[in-house]
């Protein structure tokens, strides 16, 4: 067994945290909130802000990850700007300043049940459950090669395909069955 090298999150990446922006119909900016990310960005349907020169520093970078700090679901997601946006104090932006893992590569890590585990046992609150900054930032993470990052993810892209396919496939035999059935009765 490989022993992979372990690195502090705060190493090579800042974590900066969302803004808080009264939201304006005719604003320039998308101002993302957790129901705005799945597995990705959708910033069509996102609130607005105007763009002021306080919203410039808040503007996200293609391949920042958005980690929801408030709730249980320690959603993560990699935003690719198709267009300007700024994260909302729903989140904490991470922001790689090394190449050494890639974006999609953490996003993976911090989905994954022992990472959930530990921001569950390093969460606050009751009501609306929070994490704190320093646990993001002292997050132990394993770093594999890039090579070995990129075919990590692709396996897990291709995974999660597996699982939507079969379930589709599940859905049309139980339409087909139910539709033979219900030709059985006529």
């Amino acid at each position: 067994m490989i022993t992979k090298k372990k690195i502090l999150l705060k190493e090579f990446a800042r974590i900066l945290s969302g803004v808080y922006e009264k939201t304006d119909p005719d604003g320039e900016i998308a101002y993302l909130q957790t129901k705005d990310c799945t597995d990705i960005v959708i910033t069509k349907y996102a609130s607005r802000v105007l763009q002021t020169p306080k919203m410039q520093k808040y503007l996200l970078q293609d391949g920042d990850i958005l980690f929801a700090s408030k709730g249980v679901n320690y959603l993560s997601v990699v935003f690719h700007g198709q267009e300007k946006a700024v994260a909302s104090t729903s989140f904490f932006v991470i922001r790689l300043k090394s190449p050494v893992v890639t974006p999609e590569y953490l996003c993976w890590f911090l989905r994954q049940p022992s990472v959930r585990a530990y921001f569950k046992s390093n969460q606050a609150g009751s009501a609306t459950p929070l994490i704190h900054k320093p646990a993001v930032e002292n997050l132990e993470i394993p770093v594999p090669s890039l090579e070995e990052q990129k075919t990590i993810v692709a396996i897990a892209r291709l995974s999660k395909r597996e699982m939507e396919l079969q379930q589709a496939i599940i859905e049309k035999k139980q339409a087909i069955v139910q539709q033979l059935l219900m030709n059985k009765i006529k």
